[in-house]
């Protein structure tokens, strides 16, 4: 029978980071189970980098409804008004600004499943602080309680469903949401996987994997030469799997390769491919994950609008809502809200914060020295009239003759 002479390399394990010298590769597959190797996926990172730091961005505002001119209004009239707004927009906790606390929610709510914020109030009732609970947390269905073992956060107890903001993931039963790392372990695990193809490609300089063998290395005719075809096949197919890229056969040889190059292989297209999966998972066009093969400048435009629609809206409906029920509850929900601001959304973008205040000037949904207020600058002399735009007119009326309008002089 034929004998093998393996030719190996070192690895390295894939989770751990250990060489492995064994001369063989073991299985190259690279299986994403938690959010540590998820978030080593560049595209992985991109995704809840941009969600997460798009939410943290915006403000949250504490808002009371004015019953004099029958609109919502920012809620600084009262300590406990100033205290809400300092601790949803700028200091949520001793140890993390605002920023960082909601950066840190939308990250647990997508690699974790499920968010879980403990509200420390005062005496009066009004949250001092939001706790993100970073210790173990147990959801009981049938009582409806969490109980909370977070000793670096000092929260321990079994705590009703009201005392705790639950910000889940999409889940399809029971209260307790499922990552999106759960849902796309396949996809994220061909993108580890062709990472570390990609590594050990540029590692080796390509090396391509075939066949050293020669044509006198079986001899004789029927039952005895088929098997040995069988028994030399059976090897070579073990020492494939295994990882090996050359199987030697002693005697005159000869190469036949058996690998692919990455053209022929289309690695790059595959690697794409996974891009657009994992974009589609987290709700995010792929041109925000620098994916921008096919995009122009309309589907950006378009692109920026699913994001906000799609990725970032459910995000601030749930936020918003989880707040208004355990923060100010079934008695004061109509004299009291929470939203975010939206402004914060376009101030880089100079041209489309332009179009908007124009829009708004013109609807007589601000006046001048609202926008002069909102960028910090000194209001003028009547700039706070409020205009409306008047460039429509009746068919055949006066005005479109260039007639002066029929009009009476008290």
């Amino acid at each position: 029978m034929a004998r093998f002479r393996l030719f190996s390399r070192e690895s390295t394990d894939a989770k751990s980071g250990t060489p492995i010298t064994s001369g063989r590769y073991g299985d190259n597959a690279v299986n994403v189970t938690n959010e540590t190797l998820a978030m080593k996926l560049s595209a992985v990172y991109r995704a809840v980098s941009i969600i997460s730091n798009s939410i943290a961005s915006m403000k949250i505002q504490y808002k009371r409804y004015s019953s004099v001119f029958g609109y919502y209004t920012l809620d600084t009239s009262g300590n406990d008004g100033r205290l809400m707004n300092y601790t949803l927009s700028y200091q949520a906790n001793r140890r993390q600004n605002a920023f960082q606390f909601w950066r840190q929610v939308v990250c647990h709510i997508l690699l974790l499943g499920n968010a879980y914020i403990y509200p420390r109030k005062n005496r009066y009732g009004i949250p001092e602080e939001l706790i993100l609970c970073t210790g173990s947390v147990a959801y009981d269905n049938i009582t409806n309680t969490y109980t909370i073992e977070d000793i670096y956060n000092g929260i321990s107890g079994t705590f009703p469903a009201s005392e705790v903001i639950h910000l889940k993931n999409l889940h399809t039963s029971g209260n307790v949401g499922i990552s999106t790392i759960a849902y796309a372990a396949k996809v994220l695990s061909i993108n580890a996987t062709s990472d570390e193809e990609t590594l050990r490609r540029f590692a080796t300089g390509g090396r391509f994997k075939a066949f050293l063998s020669n044509d006198n290395s079986i001899k004789g005719w029927g039952k005895y030469q088929n098997e040995e075809v069988q028994s030399v096949a059976e090897l070579l197919s073990q020492a494939l799997r295994g990882g090996d890229d050359i199987v030697s056969v002693p005697g005159d040889t000869k190469v036949t390769p058996i690998s692919m190059s990455s053209a022929d292989m289309q690695f790059l297209d595959s690697r794409k491919f996974t891009i657009r999966e994992i974009a589609r998972f987290f709700n995010v066009p792929a041109s925000k994950l620098m994916d921008d093969s096919n995009t122009v400048y309309g589907t950006t435009e378009a692109n920026n609008v699913a994001f906000y629609s799609e990725a970032l809206q459910p995000f601030i409906t749930d936020i918003e809502q989880e707040l208004t029920n355990k923060l100010i509850g079934f008695e004061n929900f109509l004299q009291y809200k929470f939203s975010f601001d939206l402004t914060t959304l376009f101030v880089l973008d100079r041209k489309g914060l332009a179009e908007w205040n124009k829009s708004r000037l013109e609807t007589g949904q601000a006046s001048v020295n609202d926008l002069r207020r909102e960028n910090d600058v000194k209001p003028i002399d009547k700039g706070d009239d409020v205009y409306v735009s008047v460039n429509f007119a009746p068919v055949g009326s006066a005005k479109l003759n260039g007639e002066p309008s029929n009009t009476t002089t008290p």
